[in-house]
């Protein structure tokens, strides 16, 4: 049994970190995070440098809280380059 649980924990903090890893390469890419719920906002340096440190130290652990969010990044980013094109 604790073998299962260790497996179960093992494979939901991997797809933690793939989910987090996709979430900050859209921000790197996009600039949008995930709280922008897609209106890139100016950010300081050193708030982007705390979401990233924030994001990997706790995503892996909280993304199914987030997984809406970060399922709509894509499609938050195609209306950003949408809307770009046509201003």
């Amino acid at each position: 049994m604790e073998i299962l649980l260790s497996l179960f924990f093992s494979a939901y903090l991997v797809l933690g970190m793939a989910a987090t890893l996709y979430a900050i390469g859209f921000f790197f890419v996009s600039g949008l995070t995930l709280f922008d719920q897609g209106k890139k906002r100016p950010m300081p340096f050193r708030f982007q440098c705390s979401y990233v440190f924030v994001m990997l130290l706790m995503m892996p652990v909280f993304y199914l809280i987030f997984i809406q969010e970060i399922l709509s990044l894509p499609r938050h980013y195609q209306a950003q380059k949408h809307t770009a094109t046509k201003s």
